[in-house]
């Protein structure tokens, strides 16, 4: 039995709303068999609550991790808890063994907030995400910000949006690539490649001129202008 300190409609939740991105998650490990779920970033312990209610249901394992202690956040036989920085991944992994011996079913990024951070995570944990696997990535839609006029969250939640779909380019042999938009956004990097394969090195993708962006209506136009002339 899950037992939450601060989510007591977690369950309601799962079942009532089918694009809640809690649900979204939770929906695929349905298909996993005794899944590993690595959580990066606990909090209050929302997704913790719901991993762990589907942990339960089908013999899974959750480990979470937090720069803080927050090993009171949730109570469940299937939760292990590590207080570290998610970026020392030889440490964790020393304690949990299961994930460098088995690897891990799905990956939740929802720690710190920034795109580089973010990028660190993603070269450290692929490797060990199984064959199928996904990490998901939470806020990395920028919409709730930009309608309270919110700058640097915008641009904060916008570069790691493209962070992780740069990271997505670099490696779309490896990767299925979906995006969740609503709430704050959830992106879905899918592994088609198997355990311990580790990606490849991030190189800048070609990229237009955003000058020409700006410019691309205006010539536009004046190219039509000249055909009807």
């Amino acid at each position: 039995m899950v037992i939450s300190k601060n989510y007591k409609d977690t369950e309601k939740i799962l079942k009532e709303n089918k694009y809640n991105h809690l649900r979204i998650m939770v929906d695929f490990l349905k298909s996993k068999n005794k899944p590993n779920i690595l959580e990066l970033g606990v909090e209050r312990g929302a997704s913790t609550t719901a991993f762990c209610i589907i942990a339960e249901e089908i013999d899974g394992k959750v480990y979470s991790v937090d720069i803080n202690n927050c090993n009171d956040a949730v109570t469940s036989n299937n939760w292990r808890f590590i207080q570290s920085n998610d970026l020392n991944h030889n440490f964790i992994l020393d304690n949990f063994k299961e994930l460098k011996n088995n690897g891990i079913d799905l990956i939740y990024i929802d720690s710190y907030h920034e795109n580089y951070h973010v990028l660190k995570l993603l070269n450290i944990w692929f490797k060990y995400l199984k064959k199928n696997g996904a990490i998901f990535v939470d806020d990395v839609e920028s919409l709730p910000f930009r309608k309270k006029k919110d700058p640097w969250n915008s641009i904060v939640y916008d570069q790691t949006k493209e962070t992780v779909r740069n990271f997505y380019y670099n490696n779309e042999d490896k990767i299925f690539f979906t995006m969740y938009y609503g709430e704050n956004g959830l992106a879905k990097l899918e592994k088609l490649t198997d355990f311990l394969d580790e990606p490849n090195k991030i190189k800048k993708i070609w990229n237009y001129n955003y000058l020409l962006k700006v410019v691309y209506p205006y010539l536009r136009r004046l190219k039509n202008y000249f055909k009807k002339s």
